[in-house]
């Protein structure tokens, strides 16, 4: 900074420039922004000016999750602040602030004896659950005015009970990884669940604990023992219980527990690729769109509220039956010019009628 203000021919002592620093967190963008700020009127600000400017300063930088449950914990840091300012670390982000704190309360030691290490542990686990119950009305029912009470159990009184230090590095919450694999587990079940609804009487719950493993193991033991003679066997029970070929690394992850082995690195590549061709020639009838489709909706004015909402509700059954009404199935273009023609002639065959009567 010295060397800048050299070259741009600003005077400023060294010991108003450290203040200058010291007051900007150490930030470079924000060191310059004020130098520059106070150098473009150079001929009417003096040294002093700056160090008054230097002494009002207050940094706009916005900190870090990591920074801030460092600071949530740390027993030097509450000598100095209020509990307005401890609250203030859970709204840096009141969305991951949270897990932050369930995430590393344990890698703290408290100051404190011993014998009240773990009367504390229990205190900071009892808050962070109520943290939870809390953040849970919030979000269920839009209660945001809520978050200062969430900011108190979550972070404020943790901190509290656990006030000391880290002992170990500040870790990334490990909830979101694990919440976004069980969302997919969930999802991968209900597809099975849903292919497989004919064949088997089971929930969702049967088709992780029970079904998915002895359906993965009939499908890849002949491909195992028998190698591409397995394959007919093989397609044999994906076509009893309707499964898509995609559903077989679906149940492969689904009954794959931790600890144990993936059996599908026992297939042999040429005998997969072998099942995939096998699996797009055979044109087997399935009981199910094997994607989503979207139902083609009437439209009928005189069903319509003033609310725009649709008085009729539900699709009835007789509509669903009949084939005009199914997405997957397109008119051709001379049969849609037959029938308009049609109708055309039946109206000008009732004018006439009419007239003659």
């Amino acid at each position: 900074m010295m060397s800048i203000c050299f070259k741009e021919g600003l005077k400023v002592p060294p010991e108003v420039l450290t203040q200058l620093v010291t007051a900007a967190n150490q930030d470079v963008r924000q060191t310059l922004h004020l130098l520059s700020v106070w150098g473009a009127d150079r001929d009417n600000n003096k040294p002093d000016q700056l160090k008054r400017d230097a002494e009002k300063m207050h940094t706009d930088v916005r900190m870090g999750p990591w920074e801030a449950v460092r600071k949530v914990f740390s027993a030097e840091e509450h000598k100095k602040m209020t509990i307005n300012d401890k609250s203030d670390l859970f709204f840096y982000d009141y969305s991951l602030a949270p897990l932050f704190v369930q995430e590393n309360y344990l890698s703290v030691k408290p100051h404190c004896p011993n014998d009240e290490i773990l009367q504390r542990v229990s205190q900071a686990a009892d808050n962070i659950s109520l943290g939870d119950l809390v953040d849970a009305r919030i979000r269920g029912q839009q209660a945001w005015s809520l978050l200062p009470v969430q900011a108190m159990y979550s972070s404020v009184l943790p901190g509290h009970a656990m006030a000391g230090h880290l002992t170990a590095q500040v870790q990334f919450p490990a909830w979101l990884g694990r919440n976004s694999r069980r969302n997919k587990m969930h999802r991968l079940c209900q597809e099975i669940h849903a292919h497989t609804r004919l064949s088997t009487t089971g929930s969702k719950s049967s088709i992780f604990l029970d079904y998915s493993t002895h359906l993965r193991d009939a499908i890849i033991q002949p491909l195992i023992r028998d190698r591409t003679d397995g394959i007919s066997e093989a397609m044999q029970v994906l076509e009893s219980y309707h499964l898509l070929r995609e559903d077989l690394d679906s149940l492969t992850e689904l009954a794959l527990w931790p600890g144990q082995t993936n059996p599908m690195v026992l297939v042999d590549s040429k005998v997969k690729a072998a099942m995939t061709r096998a699996y797009n020639k055979s044109a087997t009838a399935l009981p199910y769109a094997p994607a989503a489709v979207k139902r083609a909706q009437r439209r009928n004015d005189d069903h319509v509220d003033v609310d725009g909402d649709d008085d009729s509700g539900d699709v009835d059954d007789d509509d669903d039956s009949d084939p005009e009404h199914d997405a997957l199935i397109k008119k051709k273009k001379h049969e849609e010019t037959k029938a308009k023609q049609a109708t055309k002639e039946k109206k000008v065959k009732v004018k006439k009628d009419k007239k003659k009567k």
